[in-house]
């Protein structure tokens, strides 16, 4: 018989039962069952109790209907083709396992461990890389993915900062000359700001998108989030990819009292560039570090999403915003704005699910679904604008049902893919549990 009620650990609140899981101690990482509850306010919370360090409460969400609204639109997966037996616990025996449920849609592979920023909210490693792999010796790794994910998986070059390689146009070279369609390069933008010859042959190799941190539309986010302004230098860089003919997707880190009052001005941004801007990606910032307290409040996909419904006046609501369908309902959401007169309509607006299930492509890249419903009911979707919304979780807020449903996939030195909240995780000390690749290549 299902709980009504649960106890909370820390406070006299009542709590409703939602569902169960599997979640990690943020100390030591052991594998716990967890609840999903509500709270009497309508805020949505994890909890889970280890046997050593006490119980854990972490907030996931602002409104439990909305959650609800999102966790039942679930759509039907597709498994990876290619599995390995799980020989370790999660989620310390991935690549891929067999009881991952979905197939990768975007993979990434690190061409770098260095950088030439040091952003104090980043979880990279930033180190200095005497060990960096040289172009020929990506092509392993591009094999492995063709060979358990399909060339037609999109791919994203990232780091550290990938631009810092002067041979950057040559790993792109050999990932085109093995049928990958789509290689994106995931960058700070200030070389290609700085070098538009550089971009040029980054493009004339195969390049065809750039994700492009962006933080903002003033100078404060920069200072915060990235320890100096370079708002000039990301204008600097959208410019140059103009110039060239390469779209651009703003990824913006969203850090609660910092810029999370922006989102509606980079989505008003995005549009007035529309013309070399595709998307706007919105990353609430997760941590990647040490943790220690037992109750914790992170910003979350939620909180984003009611964010851009107050902050683009309505012009994307809440209900606007659907799961991408590619991984787990909770991980991925968006909407595409289609261009309807002056003024812009998300595709979604008064969607049902049943409509939305019919017109649905499994086959649609990471970002592509509502683009791709948008050629189908037969309207033109150039001049949109496509809106993602990612929940990336840490060790506080990990969901073990949501890792196993993950189409995001990082990749490793023996050739294994790794869903990306596995291989970012650290434990409280700040330690990685997967080395990244750069680091791998020195042993």
């Amino acid at each position: 018989m299902p709980r009504e009620e649960a106890p909370m650990s820390e406070s006299n609140e009542v709590a409703t039962y939602i569902r169960s899981t599997r979640a990690l101690c943020p100390q030591c990482l052991e594998t716990l069952s967890a609840d999903i509850v509500s709270h009497e306010d309508g805020t949505v919370w994890m909890t889970r109790s280890c046997p050593e360090h006490g119980i854990f409460e972490t907030y996931i969400w602002p409104d439990v209907d909305h959650y609800k609204r999102l966790y039942d639109a679930a759509f039907p997966m597709v498994a990876p083709p290619v599995t390995v037996p799980q020989v370790k616990r999660c989620p310390e025996s991935c690549g891929i396992c067999g009881h991952h449920k979905r197939r990768p849609t975007l993979v990434e592979i690190e061409v770098t461990q260095r950088c030439n920023l040091r952003c104090p909210v980043c979880f990279m490693a930033a180190e200095d890389d005497d060990a960096e792999m040289a172009p020929a010796e990506f092509e392993p790794f591009f094999r492995s993915i063709a060979d358990q994910a399909g060339a037609d998986v999109g791919v994203q070059l990232t780091g550290g900062e990938p631009t810092v390689r002067d041979d950057l146009a040559d790993i792109i070279g050999i990932g085109r000359s093995m049928g990958f369609w789509g290689i994106e390069v995931n960058t700070n933008g200030l070389v290609i700001a700085r070098d538009i010859g550089y971009l040029q042959k980054l493009v004339d190799a195969g390049l065809t998108g750039v994700y492009l941190q962006f933080d903002g539309v003033t100078h404060e986010p920069y200072e915060h989030i990235r320890g100096v302004d370079i708002l000039d230098r990301k204008l600097k860089a959208i410019d140059n990819c103009r110039q060239v003919g390469i779209q651009v997707v703003l990824a913006m880190t969203i850090v609660a009292g910092v810029n999370d009052d922006q989102v509606g001005d980079v989505v008003r941004f995005a549009l007035e560039n529309n013309d070399v801007i595709a998307g706007v990606a919105l990353q609430p910032a997760f941590t990647s570090g040490r943790f220690e307290a037992h109750r914790t409040t992170p910003l979350t996909m939620g909180d984003v999403i009611f964010q851009l419904e107050t902050q683009t006046d309505g012009m994307i609501g809440r209900d606007d915003v659907w799961p991408l369908g590619c991984s787990h309902p909770l991980c991925d959401t968006g909407t595409y704005l289609v261009r309807h007169e002056d003024s812009y309509l998300p595709i979604t607006r008064g969607l049902a699910l049943s409509e939305y299930r019919d017109a649905y492509n499994q086959l649609s890249p990471q970002g592509s679904v509502f683009s791709d419903i948008a050629v189908k009911e037969g309207l033109n979707p150039e001049g949109g604008l496509s809106i993602v919304i990612m929940g990336y979780m840490d060790r506080a807020t990990m969901d073990l049902e949501r890792m196993e449903q993950c189409s995001m996939f990082c990749t490793m030195k023996d050739g294994r893919l790794i869903p990306f909240c596995s291989y970012q995780l650290s434990d409280c000390s700040g330690k990685r549990i997967h080395p990244p690749l750069g680091i791998a290549g020195k042993e």
